[in-house]
């Protein structure tokens, strides 16, 4: 029996809609910087996925000034401020409809924690409508490092204050949300929203959030059966 459940927040119970760079670059050059979209994508993403896990940063401003600084500019502070907002945009994430539903009734007999990738500037503003049945949300700042990374996932066990093979990982990604994981001893669950495909990492395929909770539920106590009654004597 698993006494955690440890969510992969991406794709899993959060879900990107459609933002793009485009903005950002349009404002960067409108503040006089030459500035083409590959080489803002290159910086964006190696800030994104090699940076934040070492440096462990967690403000946007900070985030925006570390991709500018990739690409050898030298942002004035004003124009960090304009420009972190269309960042955060580039960033939409809505809850999956069941997660609400979902994490709130495992909270109740378990150990319930997310952990990501992303920043938490990115993160927790999406689980506001959880936060109280979260017991940790573990980013690449208390991680030191980004998921797949089995850092990431260790840091996740110590903030539940449990063993890994007392934990279920829960991912939609059936390889890099659950192939390391199943290596640490987790517990794997896919969750397989359309059916598309099986998945060598986990144990357990589930169709959605809400199945979760009949996969975990706590087992009924057992009720000791009653004493059998002694045979009456017959009287002679």
């Amino acid at each position: 029996m698993v006494h955690g459940i440890l969510f992969d927040f991406e794709g899993t119970i959060a879900y990107r809609t459609d933002g793009h760079l485009e903005p950002v670059l349009a404002e960067m050059r409108n503040l006089g910087y030459d500035v083409y979209s590959p080489e803002l994508q290159a910086a964006h993403d190696f800030v994104l996925h090699v940076d934040l896990p070492k440096q462990g940063f967690d403000h946007v401003e900070a985030f925006v000034e570390k991709v500018l600084k990739a690409l050898d500019l030298k942002p004035k502070k004003t124009e960090l401020m304009c420009l972190a907002p269309l960042f955060l945009e580039y960033y939409r994430f809505a809850l999956f409809e069941d997660a609400p539903r979902a994490i709130p009734a495992l909270a109740q007999s378990h150990k319930v924690g997310v952990v990501s990738g992303l920043p938490g500037f990115l993160v927790h503003p999406v689980l506001d409508a959880v936060k109280g049945n979260l017991a940790a949300v573990v980013t690449p700042k208390e991680a030191k490092a980004a998921v797949p990374n089995p850092k990431a996932y260790k840091a996740a066990t110590h903030a539940l204050g449990l063993k890994a093979k007392d934990i279920a990982l829960v991912s939609a990604d059936c390889e890099d949300g659950l192939a390391v994981p199943k290596t640490l001893g987790f517990e794997t669950v896919f969750v397989d929203r359309h059916g598309v495909a099986a998945c060598a990492h986990a144990k357990i395929v589930a169709k959605s959030l809400d199945a979760l909770e009949s996969v975990f539920r706590p087992p009924l106590p057992k009720v000791p059966a009653p004493a059998a009654n002694p045979p009456t004597p017959r009287l002679s």
